[in-house]
């Protein structure tokens, strides 16, 4: 599930990122977001661990929301580049 890849058409996204190369990948929170900060005793019950994974991809929106609004205050990043690594 990757949220950048999904609200942009595919063939557009494909293209676009043609040449990116993996040395600037940070930290997968998109996957990993709520088993890394919560209880792994949460997940065991497979009702909560499926609904946990559905609140994820919420938690997930807004925290790239805030990154995106981040590179306009960081003098590093171009502001027109909508990926912000952690």
């Amino acid at each position: 599930m990757d949220i950048e890849k999904e609200r942009h058409i595919k063939e557009l996204y494909d293209l676009k990122h043609f040449n990116d190369d993996n040395k600037h990948q940070s930290y997968d929170y998109q996957n990993n977001l709520y088993r890394r900060i919560l209880s792994a005793i949460l997940f065991k019950n497979e009702y909560l661990s499926a609904y946990l994974l559905k609140l994820q991809k919420g938690s997930v929106w807004m925290i790239d929301s805030v990154l995106v609004v981040r590179n306009f205050f960081d003098f590093s990043v171009d502001k027109y580049y909508d990926r912000h690594n952690n």
